[in-house]
């Protein structure tokens, strides 16, 4: 692997922050200093940056921003997967899933414990959707939603949390993740979805200032977020 593309992976920085960390001669290998960020790294090379060892945790949490039109799977063999744009990680996957028409926020990790939590109905960890529809969101639909509605598959669907953003564009939180679950809400009270954005899990919340595409590490803090105080804080940002 490329030097710079594996402190990357680890976290350090983005791609132009450890080339210009390896061009200042911060980084070594084999305790020798390395400039080239091209450098092919073998797997039995130790490296430093500033004299610390750079290895990759046993446990790995990512946050990543889905981008519309990718699948959330490790593997497709007919579609681009959510995994062009992560870390080259040996046993990484997604933490549920979002529609390939959907985008937002995305839990990756290779902790199978840390995912069932997220993902299990048992311990009610929120998330958080801005649903752009066709049609107009009336009060008598939002209660609907409020009150709960059967879908086609006999399954009883609550939001926890529903509010009205504009005439088309309502904010919803679920704790359950049932298979186009948000999508088939809206239809059941006559609204068709027409873009789909998750902003939030538990108490962690998508970073304004990422794009589509783009990821990062969590910390220790971070990850304990998801599980704690479930924030019902205004959020407008993906209502556009």
């Amino acid at each position: 692997m490329r030097l710079d593309r594996y402190l990357s992976n680890r976290g350090i920085g983005t791609r132009k922050e450890v080339r210009a960390l390896i061009k200042h001669g911060r980084v070594t290998v084999n305790d020798r200093t390395v400039l080239d960020p091209a450098y092919k790294l073998s797997d039995k090379d130790v490296v430093k940056v500033d004299g610390k060892v750079i290895d990759l945790p046993e446990k790995v949490y990512i946050l990543f921003y889905k981008p519309a039109g990718y699948v959330t799977s490790t593997r497709d063999p007919h579609s681009e997967t959510i995994m062009e744009f992560l870390p080259d990680i040996k046993g990484i996957f997604p933490v549920g899933r979002l529609d390939k028409d959907a985008e937002g926020l995305l839990l990756v990790t290779n902790d199978g414990e840390f995912a069932h939590r997220v993902i299990s109905p048992r311990w009610k960890v929120e998330k958080e959707y801005v649903v752009k529809v066709e049609g107009e969101i009336t009060e008598d639909k939002l209660e609907k939603l409020r009150r709960g509605v059967s879908l086609r598959d006999g399954f009883f669907a609550k939001a926890k949390h529903v509010e009205k953003i504009s005439n088309d564009t309502v904010k919803i939180v679920i704790t359950e993740g049932k298979y186009h679950q948000v999508k088939r809400m809206m239809a059941a009270v006559g609204l068709k979805t027409i873009h789909l954005k998750r902003v939030r899990i538990g108490g962690l919340r998508l970073p304004q200032e990422m794009k589509p595409g783009e990821y990062r590490f969590l910390s220790e803090e971070e990850v304990r977020q998801v599980f704690e105080g479930n924030d019902q804080k205004e959020d407008r940002t993906g209502t556009g």
